[in-house]
Parts: C-alpha cells; sequence; structure tokens
C-alpha cells in the first residue's frame, strides 16, 4: 500500500447545480465520474444545491422565477466555496447548470494565477443554441457562451457536439464519451411471444415517441412499456385516450432497486431524440442499454453520437423519429429475426465493456485533468 503523503492543494471540485437531485442523469455522471476520482486516489468535493432547495423545472412563473433565484444563490455560493478553499484546490470542473457556472472554475483559475486548472464540463448545448426564442433565451444563451470562453478547458460528451460547441463557444474543445454504471446483465433469451420495447425515463417535446405509439397499435406481437413523464409521455397519453392501444403501457418511473429488472424484462430499448437537437446532447439512455445487454431501436437522425455508437457496436438500428412507416417496417424486422436481437444485445455489451463503462472515461478525464502525487503513486502501486 502507498504511503505517499498529500499535497496541500490536491482537490477536485466538481460543481453541478442538481448533484444532489436522485433523477438527474447528469447528476449520475457526476457521481460516477467523482466516485472513478476517488477510487483512483483523488481527492474530490461535490458541490450542488441542497436537495430541499431543489426547484423542478417547469411550472408557472413563479416556480421559474423561485427555481432561478436557488440558481443564481448556487452561483454565490460556489464562488465562495472557491474562495474558501482556493488553496486546496487542484481542479475545478463546471457542468452545463446553472448559467453561468464557468465563471466559478475561471474564478478558481485566476486566484491561483494559473495553478488550478478549469473545465466547463458540457453535456447539453441546447441552451446555448436557443438563439431564435425571446430576448430572455437570446440572452441566456449570450452569457452561457461567455461563461464557455473564460474556461481553461472545455470537454463534451461526443464529437457531433463538439464541433456545434466550437462554433459557438470558439476555441477547441476535448470530447471524453459519456458512460453508464456497470450492471447486471443476462441474455435476452428465446421468450417466444411478442416483441418486448422499453421506453425508461423522462420525455419532453425532443423526445418524440408518438410516432412509435402509432406504428405499433394494437399489433399482437409487439409491446411497448414507457415508463417515465414528461410532455411527450402526456402526449402519448392523450393520444391512447381518444385511440386506445391494448399492447401499448404507460407508467411512471421504475424505482432504482427495480431498474435491472425492468431492462432485464425488455427485448430492446428504444431511444429517442428529435433530428433538430442532433448535435445538443448525448442520450445516456443509449448506455443504459448496453449496459444491460440489451440492443437498441434508436428514433433519431445517424449522424449523434449516440446513434454513431448503436451502429458501430453493431447493436441496433436507426430510424427517423417521425416516419410511422419506417418505424413499423423496422419493428417488423425485430419481429421476424429474434437470433438478430439477441446478437444486437451481446454486441452492445461488449461495446460497455470496452468503451463505454465508469473506468474508460475516468481514464479519459485523469488524461484531462492529470493525476495529484498521491494519485500516481497508488497507481503505481497497483500496477
Amino acid at each position: 500500500m502507498s504511503t505517499a503523503r498529500r499535497s496541500h492543494n490536491d482537490l477536485v471540485v466538481v460543481a453541478y447545480g442538481y448533484a444532489a437531485s436522485e433523477r438527474d442523469a447528469v447528476a449520475k455522471a457526476v457521481h460516477d465520474l467523482a466516485g472513478e476520482l476517488r477510487r483512483r486516489g483523488e481527492r474530490v468535493a461535490v458541490i450542488a444545491i441542497r436537495p430541499e432547495q431543489i426547484v423542478l423545472s417547469g411550472g408557472n412563473a413563479a416556480a421559474k422565477a423561485r427555481r432561478l433565484l436557488s440558481e443564481i444563490r448556487f452561483l454565490g455560493s460556489a464562488a465562495r466555496f472557491v474562495w474558501r478553499r482556493r488553496r486546496a484546490i487542484r481542479v475545478v470542473i463546471t457542468v452545463d447548470v446553472p448559467s453561468g457556472i464557468p465563471f466559478v472554475g475561471a474564478l478558481a483559475r485566476r486566484l491561483s494565477r494559473g495553478r488550478v486548472t478549469d473545465v466547463a464540463w458540457v453535456m447539453d448545448l441546447y441552451r446555448l443554441t436557443r438563439d431564435q426564442g425571446g430576448p430572455l433565451s437570446k440572452a441566456r444563451a449570450a452569457f452561457e457562451r461567455a461563461a464557455l470562453r473564460s474556461s481553461g478547458k472545455v470537454v463534451t460528451i461526443g464529437e457531433c457536439m463538439a464541433d456545434v460547441l466550437s462554433a459557438v463557444a470558439g476555441g477547441k474543445v476535448s470530447t471524453i464519451p459519456l458512460w453508464h454504471r456497470d450492471m447486471a446483465a443476462t441474455p435476452v433469451g428465446d421468450r417466444g411471444g411478442p416483441l418486448k420495447l422499453l421506453y425508461s425515463g423522462s420525455a419532453r417535446d425532443l423526445h418524440p415517441l408518438l410516432p412509435l405509439v402509432r406504428a405499433v397499435a394494437n399489433r399482437r406481437d409487439i409491446e411497448l412499456s414507457i415508463n417515465g413523464s414528461g410532455s411527450e409521455v402526456d402526449r402519448v397519453a392523450a393520444y391512447l385516450a381518444g385511440t386506445p392501444a391494448s399492447n401499448v403501457r404507460i407508467g411512471g418511473f421504475v424505482d432504482e432497486s427495480q431498474l435491472e429488472a425492468a431492462y432485464a424484462a425488455a427485448d430492446i430499448h428504444v431511444v429517442s431524440l428529435a433530428e433538430s437537437a442532433t448535435g445538443t446532447c448525448v442520450p445516456s439512455k443509449v448506455y443504459a442499454a448496453m449496459a444491460a445487454g440489451r440492443g437498441v431501436l434508436y428514433l433519431g437522425s445517424g449522424s449523434g453520437q449516440a446513434a454513431r455508437d448503436v451502429l458501430a457496436a453493431n447493436a441496433g438500428l436507426v430510424v427517423p423519429t417521425e416516419s410511422v412507416s419506417l418505424i413499423s417496417t423496422t419493428v417488423s424486422k425485430l419481429v421476424s429475426d429474434r437470433e438478430a436481437v439477441h446478437e444486437y444485445g451481446v454486441q452492445a455489451r461488449k461495446f460497455f465493456e470496452e468503451r463505454r463503462n465508469v473506468r474508460a472515461g475516468g481514464e479519459k478525464w485523469v488524461g484531462a485533468i492529470g493525476r495529484t502525487e498521491a494519485a500516481t503513486a497508488i497507481s503505481d502501486s497497483a500496477s
């Protein structure tokens, strides 16, 4: 065991406003990274809005005002944290929300006269590219671009996102692919009966599901489960209220303790991202499916990072979101070829194990931020 002494300035700070939110996919990635860095010997602090102070997105004007106020307060508390710990900090990683959070990392770098490495980790470009909204949306986008330009380094999660981000924020952007936590993976068996499709998670207008529902409605060879919530789930529910489909079931979010069983019960996982949102985010649902050893029916553009990964891994099929006829034809191919469904699951798991697990992501992050002396000693002793 290494007995390397720690430096007084070895703290890695990860700042994300909603890191304390249990259902937030970005929060999971943040805690995955923090845990992996700790496993490698780093000292890590994750700072976030306190759980009891989180205001959910959406709602009326008053709720939106409260959410904005809580985010502004977090910016202030994050800046104070950096000031108080300025001599202990080695790295600051800021993540997406709230708007302007990269300024906190830039502050740490300037207080240390360049000693601190500050990295803006961008997982969602939707707000950054919203120049066609109202004055508030435009001002927010401009503010976020200015914050990114203040960062020492910018890291994102997909090559197509890096292309967009380089043009939006200026400067070089590095890519560290998204990952997922490991989970029990059982092979897709020859269960007979209908092909089971699963969509799990939130679904907004950026995640079209209604064309899929229309494509499979009342087919005896298909069962579709939608577990989650959001405006698109509400739209599907309203459609089914007027046009019932006995093979489509809508349920709420599955408890974390039941997720692995729910994932394993499906034959194919559905992921949807509107073509207009291509290059603004990478759906983590793809890597959840891969971790579970399940193939993916990806609804969206084939040029997005997640779709590229599905195709590169031979882990599923990609089809446009709005084409009911193409979706129907694609689903029929899956129904008629259960061996292919099984093989998609095998290849998905292989791709996850080789390229999209937490350790692989952690290794790339170490390359981006370097190691402390203590962490290097631990690595050397383990090699």
